[in-house]
Order: C-alpha cells, then structure tokens, then sequence
C-alpha cells in the first residue's frame, strides 16, 4: 500500500520542469512531472492499493500553537496554482484514489492511514521530515533515485538523521524546521542535537539536563529556550486519529486506460498518449480504435 504526498509531489514537478505549455500556452508542467512521477511510483513499487494524498489546510491546534506556522511559504505559483486541478485528473486516470481532507496536513493524514493499516505493508512516497517516524511503524519511505530508487527503512533513517526514527521528531523539536517557520534552540544544529538525543533520550531529557550539557556555552541557552522546546515537540507530533476519509479496504488502484488517452491527448502529452494507448489495446484487443488515432 503506497501513500504519495501530494503537494510534495506537485512542488517537486512544477520545479523539475521548467516550463511546459500546450498548444494554447496553458501551463502543463506541473502534470507532466506528476504523472511521470506516478507512472515511476507504480514502475517500481507495483501497488495494488494506495491513495495521492493532499493538504487541505492547517489544523487549527497547530496555528494555536504558533500562529506564524508556515508564515514564510511564499505563495503558490499561479502557474501551479492552475494545474492543481489537472493533478487530481492525473491521479485520477492513473487509478489512485485522491484523497483530502479540510483543515488537514496531508501529514497526518497519511499517519491516520499508516495507523489503522498495517504499517508493515505501507510505503509513503515523501521527503518530509515530519513523516520519518512513521519508520518506526514499520512502513517504509519510498525516494526515486538517479539510478533506481531507495526504500528508507530504520537503519537509512538513522544514517541520515543521526538517531532512531522514532527519535526524529524530538531532534526536530531541538533544531525547529525553517521550512515550516518553527524555530529551534539557537545554535542548534542536527549533529548536536542528534548527539543530545543519544545521550539523553528525549527533547525533555535533554532540558532536564541543561544544567549539565556540554558543550557548556548551551546551558543557559537550552534553559532560556525550554518553551520553544516544548512547543516545536507538540508541532511535530503527528496525529494519527483523523477520521478516514474514505476506508483503508476501499484504497484499491484501479488504472483507466481510456481515461488516460482522453486526458493525456488533452494535455498533449506525446509518450504517455502512446503508451496508454497500447495499454488501452491491450485490454481491448479486437475493438476498433475509439479515439482515431
């Protein structure tokens, strides 16, 4: 069962590909990247169940916490801002279930499902930091590679992160997360954090030892910062009991050929035309060609 992060997905295509139009100058680059990024998720992983999963807002518990969260996100592109729509068209075709819920963090979502699935048969197709814990479950985080792609099990994540999965999220509560616009401890970088994190256990552990911590120079730092520590845990902290918007059993990928050549040549997409084209033949083989090509 595979879980993309839709809007990670859509950032990483809009940027990947510069520019793309079709014939009317309309903006396409966004959906091709995506679904060259779906089509590759189902090339290597060969799903039978999965969903593309989107934000739909920030929870208000978070904004509680720190009403600037996310502040520094400059907005959407328009150009992106206008293919949102043809991504869910994508998936759509494509056979993934595309799913959202208001005043959600795909996050958590994704969490929610890893939660009442069985997280040993989950991959979630991300780069989120905040969703590195899921590991811990048992699931797996799925990264396309130059050359194939890398599935992120607990021994990846520590190499990376310098701690445990189910510790990431107490490093982050010491380091905050520029991207999200939650700073951490001043001065606090991964690598000391990580090294915290060994030594002491947890974000809170590592306060409660501030009178001893070396290197010394943090000591009054880490005391006068113990508010925003606590907060950044809390910020991080995935919640995993959204009600599902739709049920785990009811996630099955169910790719629609005809579909796919209707929108791909509406798109104008040349090769993913062709190639749900002979997908489309292959289903049908004694129909005519519907589509007069």
């Amino acid at each position: 069962m595979v879980f993309v992060d839709g809007h990670y997905y859509a950032y990483r295509s809009f940027y990947a590909i510069a520019s793309l139009t079709n014939s009317q100058g309309e903006p396409t680059n966004a959906a091709y990247g995506f679904a060259s990024a779906l089509l590759r998720i189902v090339e290597d992983l060969h799903p039978a169940q999965g969903a593309v999963i989107f934000d739909g807002g920030v929870p208000a518990e978070r904004m509680a916490l720190h009403p600037a969260y996310k502040a520094n996100r400059k907005e959407t592109p328009e150009a992106l801002e206008r293919q949102f729509p043809l991504l869910h068209e994508v998936a759509a075709a494509l056979g993934w279930p595309v799913l959202t819920v208001q005043q959600e963090e795909a996050d958590d979502v994704i969490a929610s499902y890893v939660h009442a699935a069985d997280a040993k048969s989950c991959v979630v197709a991300t780069n989120d930091k905040d969703l590195m814990v899921l590991v811990a479950q048992g699931c797996k985080i799925y990264q396309p590679q130059s050359q194939g792609f890398a599935l992120l099990g607990p021994s990846e994540v520590e190499a990376k992160w310098g701690v445990s999965a189910d510790r990431v999220p107490e490093l982050l509560a010491l380091t905050g997360d520029s991207a999200d616009n939650f700073p951490g401890v001043p001065g606090v970088g991964p690598k000391t954090a990580a090294k915290w994190i060994l030594q002491h256990g947890t974000s809170e552990k590592v306060l409660a030892a501030a009178p001893t911590i070396a290197p010394e120079r943090f000591r009054p730092i880490l005391q006068e910062s113990a508010e925003i520590i606590r907060r950044n845990r809390k910020m991080v902290e995935l919640r995993t009991s959204i009600p599902l918007p739709r049920p785990v059993q009811d996630l099955a990928i169910r790719p629609d050929p005809a579909r796919q050549v209707e929108l791909f040549r509406r798109l104008e997409f040349k090769r993913f035309t062709r190639e749900a084209e002979t997908r489309l033949a292959a289903l049908n083989p004694q129909q005519p060609d519907l589509f007069g090509s």
